[in-house]
Formats: structure tokens, C-alpha cells, sequence
């Protein structure tokens, strides 16, 4: 795809973001294959790339204005650094032992995070008295295996994001909801501020490899800076859950027809 397609696919994507406050990659990642003609290991490199460079910022707000819990992003770390080695060990072995298969095997991948996470947004859309308590409430469990979870939780969402690009913002705010009492600012900036540290670690891999199109990150970012902006002056007049319902049921058909088709 050319410069102004991917500048066309940065604002739709930036308009999504700033209306549901929804992560890029389970967004982005799938539209750089299907539309943009990406093969999933450099969709993957770019969404991870451009993740890191519109979330920059904002991370480093947020913590300025003390609204990142740190022992989380301790307990996080520890776990999600080594699932994003462990992912970014798994990505090269596939290169080296079978590269004619790695991007079969990153694009089915990819339609299974997205199942999952479809499955996760459609959980937290449900009316409040169908929905199980859980997913509303800090879980009563021991600070210690409350420690032992989020870093199980840290490893798992370290090594989905390495390797697909998606589950920073949809399992990690989830995970943090079961496990913590957040008000919602607190909540949003150290999903963002985590989310940053695993997409520059991930990104770095990828680089490494030459999975990241820097034009198509560049046309991104040239279209999803202003549609932010646009999106944050309409924040609060459209209800969240029409365009999360929407992405929720997008990403559900792209992931089986990327598993099954």
C-alpha cells in the first residue's frame, strides 16, 4: 500500500482509539495484512513501532501526573520482560529454523488473539446484571498469590505482544481490574505506561530482525495524530459501547477468517 493509504488507515485507526481508548495493535495489526499487504511478521514489527511512538508521550504524562501505579509495573515487568525475550527468542527460531512457515504460523497466531480478545470486549460490554461479578471487582485473594497472578498475567501478555503485536490494552486492564482498586485514571495510565515498556522492548526485537516498514509507521503516525484530536473533542457524546461493540464483532470476523478461511 501506498503513503496515503497507510496516512487513510492512521486516522481510522486514531478515530477508534480516542473514541474507546482500545490498544493499536489488535486494531492495527490485522488491517496491515488484510489491507495494507504486509506479511504478519512486518505488520507485526510496524504496530509494535508505531504502539511505542504514539504512546510515548502520553506514558511519560501520565507519570509525571502520578497516575501510574510503579509496584504494578514492578510486578508486570517481571513477568512481561521475560515473556517479551521468551516471544522475541520464539520469533527468531521460527526465521532461523523455518522461515517459509513463520508467517503461516504468526498469521494464525494473530487471528487467535484476536478471537480472544473479541471474546474479552464482549464480556465487559454485557448489561451489568448478566455480567459475572469478577469482571468488575478486585478478586479476595492474598497479596502474595496477587503478585504470583499479575506476574503470570505480565508473562503471558509479554510474549502475545512479541509475537502478535495484541493484549497490552486488552488483557492487561482486565488483569489489573481483577487483582486491584484503581480509579479509572490510574487504571488507564499504567496499562498506557506498561504498555509503552513492552512495545519498545518488542519493537527493539523486531527492528532487530527487519520487521518494521518505516514509511508505513511514518503514514500512521502522519494520519493518527490529528484524528486523535478530532476523536478526543467527540469523547463522552457517543455512548463507548456502540464503536467497542463494533470493533468487538470487526475483530471476531477477522480473526476466523484469518484461523479459517
Amino acid at each position: 500500500m501506498d503513503f496515503t493509504g497507510m496516512v487513510a488507515i492512521g486516522m481510522f485507526i486514531g478515530l477508534l482509539i480516542g473514541l474507546t481508548g482500545l490498544g493499536s495493535g489488535s486494531l492495527l495489526t490485522p488491517l496491515l495484512i488484510l489491507a495494507g499487504g504486509l506479511s504478519p511478521a512486518t505488520a507485526v514489527g510496524t504496530s509494535l513501532a508505531f504502539s511505542f511512538a504514539s504512546k510515548f508521550y502520553g506514558s511519560w504524562n501520565f507519570y509525571r501526573r502520578s497516575m501510574v501505579q510503579m509496584d504494578i509495573v514492578r510486578d508486570l515487568s517481571l513477568g512481561g520482560l521475560p515473556g517479551a525475550l521468551a516471544g522475541a527468542f520464539f520469533i527468531r527460531y521460527l526465521g532461523l529454523r523455518q522461515p517459509d512457515a513463520m508467517d503461516a504460523i504468526l498469521f494464525r497466531a494473530i487471528g487467535l488473539a484476536l478471537i480472544v480478545v473479541s471474546l474479552i470486549m464482549l464480556a465487559r460490554l454485557l448489561p451489568l446484571a448478566a455480567r459475572p461479578a469478577a469482571l468488575d471487582r478486585e478478586l479476595p485473594v492474598s497479596h502474595g498469590w496477587r503478585r504470583v497472578c499479575i506476574i503470570l498475567a505480565g508473562f503471558g501478555v509479554g510474549a502475545s505482544v512479541t509475537i502478535t503485536s495484541i493484549g497490552s490494552g486488552a488483557a492487561l486492564i482486565p488483569a489489573m481490574i481483577l487483582f486491584y482498586r484503581l480509579d479509572s485514571g490510574t487504571l488507564v495510565g499504567t496499562n498506557v505506561f506498561m504498555g509503552t515498556i513492552l512495545a519498545g522492548l518488542a519493537g527493539i526485537s523486531h527492528f532487530g530482525l527487519g520487521h518494521v516498514d518505516w514509511r508505513a509507521v511514518l503514514g500512521l503516525l502522519c494520519g493518527s495524530v490529528p484524528a486523535l484530536w478530532y476523536a478526543s473533542r467527540l469523547h463522552g457524546r457517543i455512548p463507548r459501547q456502540i464503536p467497542e461493540g463494533i470493533i468487538a464483532a470487526a475483530l471476531m470476523a477477522m480473526g476466523v477468517r484469518i484461523i479459517f478461511l
